[in-house]
């Protein structure tokens, strides 16, 4: 369990500048600012507020932390359960006006919490609007407190090869499709009867796909796939096109394949029934197979990974975007001007991957052999 007090230890900040071959400045993040000695099962979300204290939740040990680096303190937040203020598989975080929105999966609710991390209201993550029936799994929220997300898409007719980004105003109940993006290839598997329906959605390893992030001005990032460039639809509703990035297929080998299968332990699981016409549904991650080795060989597998895996804006609005490597070697992150073009990358240590972002600072994952996590602290 969490103990109520722990000791963040501080180190200096260190980072050293070389060229690559692209042209553009590229930083090497070497030494942590600051590093959170607690053991995670699975960091699933990190929020720094905005008195300097960082918010973290765990999804396997179903605890959401609040730590204050001035002090080196940190406490439990909330408590496991089904009621007001308590969580089950406590999942992303993201900033709202005077709080923080929490992705309760175990309860299929978003819980709003106050800036001092108290309770203050919740709605389910399943909304129904005049077009039916909505699950809205947060991708991104800005400063208003409009929540975006991307509806699951598919049912009899199959899975269409495009999907909306959605915007949610809670204040107005309003829902507004601001994009499309392009969606990768999944594997389909149905069962039951009539009046007993249930369908397994699985994506395909490495998918060639769109991928978007929110600022917290309202810009939506969307990456696109066909040629890594970046589309930026601005808060004005104007859109802005970046230059294409190039880039070299990463081969695909067996490392890859073993990272794939492991990473899908932590993959969200939404199970959808029909019972004779009443729907019922069920969020939940993790599943990973327990012969990792047959369901690697009877995977089809693709050549080379796709350019880009994840997508982040920044406080100051400056877009993230994480390359695809091979299995084992060090993260590397484009990062992007408001044009939408490239101007810098960042290297992040080996092992460590991107948890959240602060005033001038990202919050990286580290992960050992017997895959528990660290919190680390680095200056941008």
């Amino acid at each position: 369990m969490f103990s109520r007090c722990l000791i963040l230890v501080a180190f200096s900040t260190g980072f050293t500048l070389h060229a690559n071959a692209q042209g553009v400045p590229e930083r090497r993040l070497t030494t942590a600012d600051a590093r959170f000695p607690h053991e995670f099962s699975s960091i699933r979300g990190v929020r720094e507020l905005p008195d300097g204290r960082v918010m973290v939740s765990d999804g396997i040990e179903e605890v959401v932390v609040v730590a204050d680096l001035k002090t080196g303190k940190a406490d439990t937040l909330g408590r496991v359960g089904q009621g007001p203020g308590e969580y089950k598989m406590p999942d992303a975080l993201y900033a709202v006006p005077s709080g923080t929105l929490l992705v309760d999966l175990g309860n299929g609710r978003l819980s709003f919490l106050a800036a001092d991390g108290k309770y203050r209201e919740s709605a389910p993550i399943a909304q129904s609007n005049n077009q039916g029936l909505l699950v809205v799994l947060p991708r991104g929220t800005d400063a208003q407190g409009r929540v975006y997300f991307q509806p699951f898409s598919g049912g009899p007719g199959g899975i269409p090869d495009s999907a909306s980004v959605v915007r949610w105003d809670r204040t107005r109940s309003k829902f507004d499709t601001v994009a499309r993006v392009k969606l990768p290839a999944i594997n389909v598997q149905s069962s039951g009867g009539p009046g007993n329906q249930r369908q397994s959605m699985r994506p395909r390893p490495y998918p060639a796909q769109d991928i978007w992030t929110v600022g917290p001005d309202g810009r939506v990032v969307l990456v696109r796939a066909s040629d890594y460039h970046l589309d930026i639809l601005g808060a004005d509703g104007r859109m802005v096109h970046g230059r294409p990035v190039a880039f070299s297929p990463v081969a695909i080998r067996d490392a890859d394949k073993r990272e794939w299968a492991a990473e899908q332990a932590g993959g969200l699981r939404v199970n959808m029934q029909n019972r004779n016409g009443e729907m019922s549904m069920a969020f939940s991650r993790g599943g990973r197979d327990d012969d990792e080795d047959n369901a690697i060989a009877e995977t089809e597998w693709p050549a080379s990974k796709p350019p880009f895996v994840a997508a982040w804006v920044t406080p100051e609005g400056q877009v993230w975007v994480e390359r695809s490597v091979s299995s084992g070697t060090a993260r590397n992150i484009d990062v992007f001007d408001a044009s939408g073009n490239l101007a810098s990358r960042v290297v992040l240590p080996v092992g460590r991957r991107v948890a959240g972002f602060g005033a001038g600072v990202v919050y990286l994952r580290a992960s050992d052999e017997n895959d528990l996590q660290t919190l680390e602290r680095y200056k941008r």
